[in-house]
């Protein structure tokens, strides 16, 4: 549950509109060395993948208390990297070996993902609280550090963020800008006061402080007469607070992340980057860095809806962020709708229709392969947009906080009861791995093509396929014989061991060769081909099962005698 809040928020605004549309081409993702794939949050990589599947699986377990939202990070080499609460930074192999584990100092939490570095470095945002009851009423004091670690695991050391009045609550991961050679890190924070400050906080390599910019200055009033303190009334789920106020695992509730971070982009011809902003209440705001500052490119403020999530920033420069419809209460106070929908905004100001009518997205958008965008939203759904437009809904039977993972060939999804794996074509579902307290950390894809999934402090690596893919499937295989790039099944077994149903209906109605290729397909995927060659079916006094977990009820059930998985 998305705890609520009933004030009105005033927002001072400074600064210029500008506008910028080109038209650039999709860059191929290296690795997944941010918290959303890389700087514009496409969470894509642009590898093929294999389904995850259970019996492949790698268990790491005793990885700790990961954050909301956070998830690993994954270095060229193939090396992993993750931060928990307690305050570790544990790096492990691609294969989900130990590599080291580092602690920070100064009894620090580690709430959000990592990020890494050009040159390797891996970067942590580290923060604490704590009560100061010297004043009536006590305030809340922060405490957040850029923590900073070579990738074999040397401490570099800690810069605190800068002071203003009650320190800073730095609650997001960071991201990373480059430039003609130069680097800087760049984390949201946010500064209370009798106000509250939404500041972005650039460090460079060495940890020194180059920027503390103002993004927007929040000011509460209370409605109701509820006599809570002004700040317990604001509004819960700012991008860079993370307020969650719901245990998801226990209520299978949706609850926004809420600590996504700002996105930066540059055109495929180049320029400077931009970093874009959402303060999850009314603005997106986007900036470019010259002479040591940031400058203000454009702001988008938008009352009736508020912002419900971080920037995704899409090839072509139009950035889309998840919202919220704003009512108002009996109080007056304006207060989320429960109708979710999708803005775009620049820095490429062509103009785009919003999106509206659909339950709220509370999660990152993701782009695919071929361009189309992913909404995860908070009724176990996922809405598709084709050319910013939404184009089909796909229900999902379960409910997720976290940006799906998308490959060339799959798209991943974290939920509390299961890990679920679709084809990035066709949207099916095409594996389901069981298991608990799941939902609320973001997948990541290794270059290599492992899959990486964490659900109650275990780490899942998930195999890449037996043989990769340099681009992902465009057509229907015709017969092949087993080689070295197939393999027969005789017979294809379920994953419990049964004999693979050959009928998409459990009647078999209607069951032909449609069906037994549909199927045979969907099992060498799974298995890690890129599809089937030469299958054989037969009837068969046998318990049959489905991919998906349905049993046959007949006496004699359409089962494959054998199917032989091929990768060319």
């Amino acid at each position: 549950m998305l705890c609520r809040a009933s004030p009105t928020i005033r927002v001072v605004r400074t600064g210029i509109v500008g506008m910028l549309a080109c038209i650039a081409t999709a860059m191929p993702a290296a690795a997944w060395e941010r918290p959303h794939g890389d700087g514009a949050n496409l969470n894509f990589e642009n590898i093929a993948t294999a389904p995850a599947d259970s019996q492949r699986a790698i268990k790491v377990p005793n990885i700790g208390t990961i954050g909301l939202g956070a998830g690993p990070v994954i270095a060229p080499d193939g090396t992993i990297y993750v931060g928990n609460e307690e305050g570790e930074v544990i790096a492990l192999h691609a294969d989900g070996t130990p590599y080291w584990r580092r602690k920070i100092a100064d009894r620090q939490n580690i709430v959000a993902s990592p990020v890494i570095g050009a040159d390797g470095t891996v970067y942590v945002v580290g923060t604490s609280q704590a009560k100061d009851h010297r004043v009536d009423p006590p305030v809340t004091l922060y405490s957040s550090s850029l923590h900073r670690f070579t990738a074999s695991g040397g401490y570099l050391g800690a810069t605190p963020f800068p002071q203003h009045e009650h320190g800073g609550a730095a609650l997001a991961p960071p991201n990373i800008w480059r430039y003609q050679g130069k680097e800087m890190v760049i984390v949201p924070a946010t500064y209370r006061h009798r106000n509250m400050d939404v500041r972005m906080i650039a460090f460079d390599p060495n940890g020194v402080v180059v920027a503390d910019q103002l993004v927007t200055t929040i000011v509460p009033e209370l409605f109701g007469g509820n006599g809570k303190p002004a700040w317990e009334t604001v509004v819960c789920g700012l991008t860079i607070i993370g307020c969650i106020g719901a245990d998801f695992e226990r209520s299978g509730g949706a609850l926004p992340s809420g600590v996504d971070g700002v996105g930066v982009f540059t055109y495929a011809l180049g320029g400077t980057p931009f970093v874009v902003i959402s303060d999850n209440l009314h603005d997106v705001v986007g900036y470019t860095f010259s002479g040591g500052a940031f400058i203000e490119s454009f702001r988008v403020h938008d009352k009736n809806r508020f912002m419900r999530s971080a920037p995704t920033i899409l090839p072509d420069g139009h950035t889309i962020i998840a919202v919220e419809r704003v009512k108002i209460d009996d109080d007056g106070a304006p207060v989320g709708s429960g109708e979710g929908g999708a803005i775009f905004s620049g820095p490429n100001f062509n103009k785009v229709a919003p999106i509206g009518g659909i339950s709220i997205p509370y999660a990152t958008p993701t782009r695919l392969a071929d361009g189309r965008v992913l909404l995860l939203e908070s009724a176990e759904a996922v809405t598709v947009l084709e050319n910013n437009a939404v184009a089909a809904r796909v229900t999902l039977y379960g409910k997720s906080i976290v940006s799906p993972a998308a490959s060339q060939t799959h798209v991943f999804v974290s939920m509390p009861e299961a890990f679920i794996t679709l084809d990035a074509s066709s949207l099916a579902e095409v594996s389901r791995v069981s298991w608990t307290a799941g939902g609320t950390s973001q997948p990541a894809i290794g270059p290599k093509g492992h899959v990486y999934a964490i659900a109650a402090g275990t780490l899942y690596v998930f195999p890449p396929p037996r043989q990769k893919l340099i681009n992902p499937p465009t057509a229907v295989l015709e017969p092949a014989a087993a080689g070295a790039d197939a393999k027969p099944y005789k017979p294809p077994l379920t994953m419990n061991g049964n004999r693979l149903f050959a009928c998409e209906e459990l009647d078999q109605d209607d069951c032909g060769k449609g069906d037994y290729q549909t199927i045979a397909d969907a099992f060498c995927k799974k298995e890690g081909f890129i599809g089937s060659g030469h299958i054989l079916v037969d009837s068969k006094k046998v318990k049959a099962e489905t991919l998906d977990g349905r049993y046959c009820s007949k006496k004699k059930c359409k089962v494959f005698e054998q199917i032989i998985c091929a990768n060319n």
